[in-house]
C-alpha cells in the first residue's frame, strides 16, 4: 500500500484518533477548529498513517463525509438513535457516581468499545492512539485495556475540571452545591485518566502549571498553540464610539458576562454615550431583553474585521469558562486594545498596562474605557499584536507536537 507522499505505510506510524466531534472545515467552536487544524495537517505528513472514530450529530454527518472524502474515518452518530437505546443513557446522565463522570453517554461508550474490539479482531494494533477532549480522555484506562501496546495521547482542550471549580463558585444555592459535586467527581475522573496517558496536550500554559501541581508528571505534558484567525492585516482605528464584546452569545460564559456589563459598567459611562456592540449570534432569551439603542447584537458576520478597526476597544468580563480564550488571542492580533479579566487572560502570559489592560471590577473597567476614549491605551493594541505573532505560532507548535509523536 503506497499513501499520497508515495512512501510505504509500513514505515508510518500507524495512529488511531478518538474524536467527540467530527473534523469539518468549517467549524465555528474555537476547539473544532484547533482539532481540525492539527488533523489536516497530521493526515498530510507522510510520518503518519491515521485511522479516526469521531462522533457525529445527524445534521454533520453529510458535511463531514464531504470534507474527508477520501480518508479513513468511521463515524458514530449519537443524537438520532433509537428510543429503547436511550434509555440506557439515563444512568450515565443522572447518576452522579457514573464511572465517567457523566462526561460521555453509555451508549456512546458501548459503540465506540464495540468498534475498538472490532478492529482489534481483525488485526489493527495502533501504535498511539489520540483522545480528543476529556470526554475521551476519560477513557483512556479502557482504552489501554483493548489495546495495551499502544501510547495513549491526551489533547486537552481544557482541564475540565477548571471549568467545574468556576462554575461551582458562580453559582449560588442548590445549583451550586450540585456544580461542587461534579467538581469533585470530575476531577478525580480526569486526573486518573490522565496517569495512564504518555502524552498530555492542554492547549494553554497555564493548564499546564494546573496539571503539574496536581501531581501530572511535567515531561509528560506539552502544550500546544490553539488555532485562531490572525487578523494581522487589520488596520485597527477605533473611530467609532463603541465597545466591542466577542463571543457565541448562546453559550452561557458569554452571554453571562455581557449581561455583567450592561448592567455594571454600562451605568457609569453614560456621559460618553458608547454603544456596546455584540459580536456574536443566536443570543439566548434572556439576554434579549438588554437589546436596545444602546446595546447591538450583529447576529452572525462573515467577516468581522470591520468591527475590530472600528470599535474603541474590546472588553471581555468574563465570569465563566476555562482554559485559553481564543478570542481574546483573535482581538490581540487585530491590533485593539484588550480590557480583561483573570479568566479572560488565562492562559496568555500578556503583561497589563503594555499588552493589555487588566480589569476585575467595575471601577477598574470604567477607568480603562475612559482611558480608550481619550485614545491612551492606542499603544496596548499595537503591543498586544506584535505579542501574539511572537508568542504564538501555529506552525512551531504542530512542529513540536508531530515531533513528540514520532519518538513516542
Amino acid at each position: 500500500m503506497v499513501n499520497r507522499e508515495g512512501s510505504k505505510s509500513m514505515d508510518r506510524k500507524k495512529v488511531l484518533w478518538l474524536s467527540a466531534c467530527v473534523p469539518v472545515k468549517n467549524g465555528r467552536e474555537a476547539g473544532t477548529k484547533t482539532f481540525f487544524y492539527y488533523y489536516e495537517k497530521m493526515r498530510g505528513d507522510s510520518r503518519f498513517d491515521i485511522k479516526m472514530i469521531a462522533f457525529c450529530k445527524q445534521y454533520l454527518l453529510e458535511e463531514a463525509i464531504e470534507d474527508n472524502r477520501g480518508y479513513d474515518i468511521d463515524y458514530i452518530v449519537y443524537d438520532n438513535i433509537p428510543k429503547y437505546q436511550k434509555l440506557i443513557n439515563i444512568e450515565s446522565r443522572y447518576n452522579p457516581f457514573n464511572r465517567y463522570a457523566g462526561l460521555i453517554p453509555n451508549y456512546s461508550v458501548q459503540q465506540l468499545f464495540k468498534k475498538l474490539k472490532s478492529l482489534k479482531s481483525n488485526g489493527y494494533i495502533p501504535e498511539i492512539v489520540i483522545l480528543e477532549w476529556t470526554q475521551l480522555v476519560v477513557l483512556a484506562k479502557d482504552i489501554k485495556g483493548i489495546f495495551p501496546s499502544c501510547k495513549i495521547v491526551a489533547s486537552e482542550h481544557d482541564v475540565t475540571f477548571v471549568g467545574y471549580k468556576r462554575k461551582a463558585e458562580y453559582f449560588k444555592g442548590i445549583n451550586g452545591y450540585i456544580w461542587k459535586f461534579k467538581y469533585i467527581r470530575e476531577k478525580s475522573k480526569e486526573l486518573g485518566a490522565l496517569k495512564h496517558c504518555d502524552l498530555i496536550l492542554p492547549h494553554n500554559e497555564d493548564n499546564t502549571d494546573i496539571l503539574i501541581q496536581e501531581g501530572i508528571n511535567k515531561k509528560q505534558i506539552q502544550w500546544l498553540t490553539p488555532y485562531f484567525n490572525n487578523m494581522k492585516d487589520c488596520h485597527w482605528n477605533g473611530e467609532e464610539r463603541s465597545v466591542l464584546f466577542f463571543g457565541a452569545m448562546a453559550r452561557p460564559e458569554n452571554y453571562l458576562s455581557a449581561i455583567w456589563y450592561i448592567e455594571n459598567v454600562m451605568p457609569r459611562i453614560q456621559d460618553l454615550k458608547l454603544k456596546f456592540v455584540v459580536l456574536g449570534s443566536n443570543p439566548a432569551e434572556v439576554f434579549e431583553k438588554y437589546i436596545n439603542d444602546e446595546v447591538i447584537v450583529t447576529g452572525f458576520v462573515e467577516d468581522v474585521t470591520p468591527y475590530f478597526e472600528k470599535s474603541l476597544c474590546l472588553v471581555a468580563p468574563l465570569v465563566l469558562g476555562a482554559g485559553i480564550k481564543v478570542k481574546i488571542l483573535e482581538a490581540m492580533s487585530a491590533g485593539i486594545p484588550i480590557l480583561t479579566n483573570a479568566i479572560g487572560i488565562e492562559g496568555i502570559s500578556a503583561t497589563t498596562q503594555k499588552e493589555y489592560v487588566h480589569c476585575e471590577d467595575a471601577f477598574e473597567y470604567e477607568k480603562a474605557i475612559r482611558q480608550a476614549y481619550k485614545r491612551e491605551l492606542d499603544s496596548i493594541g499595537s503591543n498586544g499584536q506584535r505579542f501574539v505573532n511572537e508568542h504564538f505560532s501555529l506552525e512551531k507548535s504542530k512542529n513540536r507536537y508531530f515531533a513528540s509523536l514520532v519518538t513516542l
